[in-house]
């Protein structure tokens, strides 16, 4: 659902129409620009793909004051009241007055960019709902939604970073500002970009850290379910009050979509919500049961969605194109068909992602326990809770010496560079406790840089904007200070949540543990996947890509039957899979071609 793209410093004419072609499968609507100007050799064109499931104009100009600003995604202060029309986006008064503390001020789920003069701001908003991207080159500087568009800047060159491709086999994404490209970064989350006479600083306003429970400090767990309840109450009805109509909720019987969808319902009394599953086929694991308890509760219009290769074979790589950056989670092609499927009766969907991130999910346990029980027998004491944590994602960290060329591996700095992305987190001072560490981990890395950013792709590419009412500021700072034993408390995982919201929810999801949606990779590569796999990762194309060891690769192919659940081959191949297809489209193609 819409977009939000251009540039500061030296003229660049047609860029922005070009930059809105790369962008069109986010630009349904039409696109707009606005544009100010601060001398022959400075000035700041700033583009927005029209959404829709709301085509007002999302950018403006205050041309005595040369103030130009334009956003994607929602604003809540700042967002027209549903029914009521208006020809242009106010500019606040904060804006026009301090800038980037004005931009600090806006709540919701969005990017923007504010020039005044020949300053130019960019911001995200604190959760990182929505992603942006940004590069300087020669005297200009160049932002937009989607990394593929900034290309269509000749300045801004194809160059693999050294270090990308080891992180994104060991997290299957890219963590924090670095990209998969080189001198090309993503705005991290809760931050303002400002450039000012050629020169780029980062601020980071939101530090999740802030609210943190201090121990001594009283908080009982009835006042902290409360304001739990209060709070993500709010963050529904913020939601719900965008349109006329009501949205669609993504239900996947866990307790964080549960929550979203009973919530929701509360706002619509009367009137049957549109909700939407995946599940896929009856050999395979599902959630079913549960999700069919909460359609039956509230009464919803459901459509079931089963997710089979013959699906989406032929579309991965429109898919994989749409999702601009390689991200290994297979849960992508689903968020993909899930959005294609809804965007056929509704501009707005819920979901119930950060649960897991905001009130300490079940993977945070083992990471408790090991630091209790300190590194294995023989293992160095140096980052070993680093390495731990890195192995702790299951995907290709124990083996990048073996999958990898190895002047790629070495060139990328080794395990090194790679416990050196955990260690500012795990040794900072605050947060205090060991939870909320590994929760600002997931907050700030997993959550803005994999969860959040795939579901915005996924959905902006079927022109539906997805937001996570779990997922918000408000909700990150209240569980921060919330004490850690009311979030983990023992092995029972989002204890607060749970006490939060259990009067509207059935028992069952309540107390059931968190099984996750497991797509079945591993199954779809022995058979129907197969051949698919075979052709993508074939020996002449590893060996013309030089990045992998392909004897290592095509072992992965041949695995055992018996080995397969515990190694994850089928993840593992999945990620190359993925990569193959990113790194075709948006390294090898254009090069060939002279892009």
């Amino acid at each position: 659902m819409g977009c939000l793209f251009g540039y500061c410093g030296q003229p660049a004419p047609g860029l922005l129409a070009q930059m809105a072609e790369i962008l069109s499968h986010r630009c349904k609507c039409g696109w707009e620009k606005t544009r100010t100007d601060a001398g022959a050799d400075h000035v700041v064109e700033i583009g927005h793909g029209l959404p829709p499931w709301s085509p007002a104009p999302r950018v403006a100009k205050l041309s005595e004051r040369r103030i130009a600003f334009g956003y994607s995604g929602v604003i809540f202060n700042m967002e027209t009241p549903p029914g009521r029309d208006e020809d242009t986006p106010r500019i606040p008064d904060g804006l026009v007055r301090d800038p980037e503390k004005g931009l600090q001020a806006l709540e919701g789920a969005f990017v923007a960019a504010l020039a005044q003069g020949d300053v130019t701001h960019l911001v995200r908003d604190p959760a990182g709902v929505k992603a942006l991207y940004w590069t300087r080159h020669r005297d200009r500087l160049v932002f937009a939604s989607e990394i593929k568009a900034l290309f269509a800047d000749p300045s801004v060159h194809r160059t693999l970073r050294p270090g990308a491709l080891p992180e994104y086999l060991t997290f299957s994404f890219v963590p924090g500002e670095n990209t998969m490209f080189r001198d090309i970064y993503e705005l991290q989350p809760g931050t303002v970009l400002t450039c000012r006479n050629g020169q780029v600083t980062r601020n980071r306003h939101f530090r999740s850290e802030a609210t943190e429970w201090i121990e001594g400090n009283p908080r009982s767990a009835e006042d902290c379910a409360a304001k739990v309840r209060a709070d993500l109450e709010t963050s529904v009805r913020e939601c719900c009050n965008l349109t006329e109509t009501p949205p669609a909720v993504f239900l996947s019987g866990g307790i964080d979509s549960s929550a979203v969808l009973a919530l929701a319902a509360r706002e619509f009394p009367g009137v049957p919500l549109k909700t939407f599953s995946i599940h896929f086929g009856s050999p395979y694991a599902n959630e079913n049961e549960f999700v069919s308890l909460m359609t039956a509760r509230y009464e919803t219009d459901h459509s079931w969605l089963e997710i089979r290769p013959k699906r989406f074979l032929k579309r991965m790589r429109e898919i994989i194109w749409k999702l601009d950056d390689p991200i290994g989670d297979p849960i992508t092609v689903p968020n993909f068909l899930i959005s294609e499927a809804a965007s056929r009766v509704a501009r707005v969907v819920l979901n119930g992602e950060g649960g897991d991130p905001c009130f300490g999910g079940p993977k945070n346990i083992p990471m408790m326990l090991a630091r209790l029980y300190g590194p294995l027998p023989g293992e160095s004491e140096n980052s070993w809770q680093e390495r731990n944590y890195l192995r702790s994602y299951r995907k290709c960290f124990t083996d990048l010496e073996r999958i990898l060329n190895p002047d790629v591996y070495r060139e990328a700095g080794g395990e090194e560079a790679l416990t050196a992305i955990i260690t500012p987190f795990l040794t900072a001072r605050k947060p205090a406790r060991f939870l909320n560490r590994l929760m600002n981990i997931n907050i700030r890395l997993k959550g803005a840089n994999l969860i959040l950013v795939k579901v915005d792709k996924m959905s902006s590419a079927n022109g539906l904007l997805a937001l996570p009412p779990l997922f918000s500021k408000r909700i990150i700072e209240t569980s921060m200070a919330c004490p850690p034993h009311f979030k983990l408390r023992g092995n029972v995982e989002k204890w607060v949540l749970k006490r939060a919201v259990a009067d509207i929810l059935p028992h069952p999801i309540i107390e059931r543990p968190k099984s996750g949606m497991m797509v079945p990779v591993r199954h779809w590569l022995r058979k129907e996947m197969r051949g698919y796999a075979k052709k993508v990762l074939s020996k002449k194309q590893l060996r013309q890509v030089g990045l992998f060891n392909p004897d290592y690769v095509h072992s992965l192919l041949r695995y055992d039957k018996a080995e397969a659940r515990n190694n994850r081959f089928g993840l593992k191949l999945w990620m190359l899979i993925t990569f193959m297809l990113w790194y075709d489209q948006m390294v090898e193609a254009p090069r060939v071609n002279g892009g």
